[in-house]
C-alpha cells in the first residue's frame, strides 16, 4: 500500500513537472518558428531584390545594347524575358513582405518597372522603323537612367528589410526576457514539488524529477542577401542553436551598431570615432565567424577619434582583405588597420589596411592600379568595393587626396591605404 501511494505519488510529481516543463519548450518552438519565418521572408527578399537589380542595372542594358551593335538580332533578345523575372520578382516580394515601408518601395519600383518596359519597347519599335545608332544610343541611355533610378530603388528595399530584420532581432530579445520570466516562475513552482517528494521519495528518484525541469530553446534557421547580410544571420542562428548566448548578443548588438552607423541618419560625415566603430563591429562579426582563419588588431591615435571623415570608406577595405585576401592563403590569417598623422604638421592623416593573404600578382596590380587612376570599374568585378571608395574619396576631398594606395606581393599580402586632410570644408553639421 505503502510502494503503491509512493508510486502514485511520483507519477503525479513526474506528470506535473513534465506539464509545467514543457511550457518554455513549447513557447520557445512558437516562437522560433514565428522568427523562422519572418527572416525566411526577409532572405527570399532581399535575394530576390538582389537578383531583379542585377538584371534592371547590368543585363538588360547590356542585352539591348548587343542587339543595338548587330551582336543579336532583335527577335533573338531576351530583354522581355528579363522584364518578366523583374514583374514575377517584385509580385513574389509583394505578396510576402509584412512591412509597410518595404511595400511602399516595391509600389514604387513597380512603376519604375513598367517605365522601363515601355521604354524598351519603344527602341524596339524604332529599331524596327530603321532608326539611326545616334538615335538607338540615346533612347538606350534614357534606359539606362531608368534602371539606375530603379536600382536606387530596390537599394532602399533592401535597406527597409534590414530594418525590418532589426526589429525581428528586438522581438527575439524580448521573447527571451518573457522566457527566462516563465522558467523562473516554473522553476519554483518545481522547487515547492521538488521539496514535498522529497519527503517520501529517494535522492535517486529526485535527480529524476529535476532533469524534467530542463527546457531547450529551438534556435533560429537563416540563410543572407547581399552575402554579409546572409552570413551574419546565419551566423547569429549557429550561434542561438550552440546556445551560445553571450555571442548572440554580441553578434546581434555588433550587427545593430554596424547598421546603425551605416544609415547615420543620412549624413555623410562621422567622426573617425565612429567610423573606427563601424568596422569594429564588422570584424567582431566576422571574427566570430572566421575564428580559425582571423585575426585582426586595429591601432588609432587617439587624437583623431573626435575629427570628421567621409563615412564607410575602411569597412569596403577591410572587407576586400578578407574575402580576397586571408581567404584565398592557408592557415590563420592576420588583418590589421591603422590610422595616424602622416606629417608632423598633422594636416592630414593616413589610414591603411593591411592583410597577409594572397596578394595580388603583379600583372592584376598594374591591371587595378590603372583603372583606380582612369576611374574605369567595368573591369573591377572582383574589387568592385575599392573601385567605388577611391571614387568617393575624390569626390569628397578632390585634389586633397590621391585616392586609394595599393602595395602588394603574391603569397605574402596586400596593403591598401590613402591619405585625407585632417580638417576639410563640408564636413561640419550634426553627425
Amino acid at each position: 500500500m505503502k510502494n503503491r501511494s509512493l508510486r502514485k505519488t511520483v507519477k503525479v510529481t513526474y506528470i506535473i513537472l513534465l506539464s509545467i516543463t514543457l511550457i518554455p519548450s513549447i513557447f520557445s518552438i512558437v516562437v522560433s518558428q514565428i522568427h523562422t519565418q519572418r527572416y525566411n521572408k526577409i532572405i527570399s527578399n532581399v535575394s530576390n531584390a538582389n537578383r531583379i537589380n542585377i538584371i534592371a542595372k547590368n543585363d538588360i542594358p547590356e542585352e539591348l545594347w548587343n542587339i543595338i551593335c548587330g551582336k543579336k538580332e532583335i527577335k533573338e533578345g531576351r530583354q522581355y524575358e528579363m522584364m518578366n523575372e523583374i514583374t514575377f520578382g517584385l509580385e513574389e516580394m509583394l505578396r510576402t513582405t509584412k512591412s509597410d515601408k518595404s511595400r511602399d518601395k516595391l509600389e514604387v519600383a513597380t512603376r519604375a518597372s513598367a517605365t522601363l518596359l515601355r521604354n524598351i519597347h519603344i527602341l524596339v519599335e524604332q529599331m524596327g522603323f530603321g532608326s539611326t545608332v545616334t538615335q538607338n544610343e540615346e533612347s538606350l541611355d534614357e534606359i539606362r537612367t531608368i534602371a539606375e533610378l530603379f536600382s536606387d530603388i530596390m537599394q532602399d528595399f533592401i535597406v527597409a528589410e534590414s530594418e525590418s530584420a532589426s526589429e525581428t532581432n528586438l522581438s527575439i530579445k524580448n521573447a527571451s526576457i518573457i522566457l527566462t520570466v516563465i522558467q523562473f516562475l516554473i522553476t519554483v513552482v518545481a522547487l515547492l514539488f521538488s521539496a514535498n517528494s522529497f519527503l517520501t521519495v529517494s535522492g535517486a528518484i529526485l535527480e529524476e524529477q529535476k532533469n524534467f525541469q530542463k527546457a531547450e530553446m529551438k534556435a533560429l534557421q537563416a540563410q543572407i542577401t547581399p552575402h554579409f547580410l546572409y552570413n551574419t544571420f546565419d551566423t547569429i542562428v549557429w550561434l542561438a542553436e550552440e546556445e551560445k548566448t553571450d555571442e548572440v548578443v554580441r553578434i546581434t548588438k555588433a550587427f545593430s551598431d554596424f547598421l546603425r552607423i551605416s544609415l547615420s541618419r543620412g549624413h555623410e560625415w562621422i567622426t573617425i570615432g565612429q567610423e573606427l566603430d563601424h568596422i569594429k563591429n564588422y570584424l567582431t562579426i566576422q571574427k566570430i565567424r572566421y575564428a580559425d582563419i582571423l585575426n585582426y588588431q586595429i591601432e588609432a591615435d587617439e587624437n583623431l577619434l573626435g575629427l570628421k571623415m567621409i563615412k564607410l570608406v575602411l569597412q569596403p577595405l577591410v572587407e576586400n582583405a578578407i574575402y580576397h585576401g586571408i581567404k584565398n592563403k592557408r592557415g590563420r590569417g592576420e588583418l590589421s588597420v591603422s590610422l595616424k598623422y602622416a606629417d608632423e604638421a598633422k594636416t592630414k592623416i593616413r589610414f591603411s589596411v593591411k592583410d597577409n593573404g594572397a596578394g595580388f600578382t603583379e600583372a592584376r596590380l598594374s591591371e587595378v592600379r590603372l583603372e583606380l587612376s582612369l576611374m574605369v570599374s567595368e573591369k573591377l568585378n572582383s574589387v568592385y568595393g575599392l573601385y567605388n571608395v577611391n571614387k568617393k574619396l575624390k569626390l569628397y576631398y578632390g585634389e586633397q587626396t590621391e585616392g586609394l594606395v595599393i602595395d602588394s606581393e603574391p603569397g605574402k599580402g596586400s596593403e591598401i591605404s590613402f591619405v585625407i586632410p585632417s580638417e576639410c570644408e563640408g564636413a561640419g553639421g550634426n553627425v
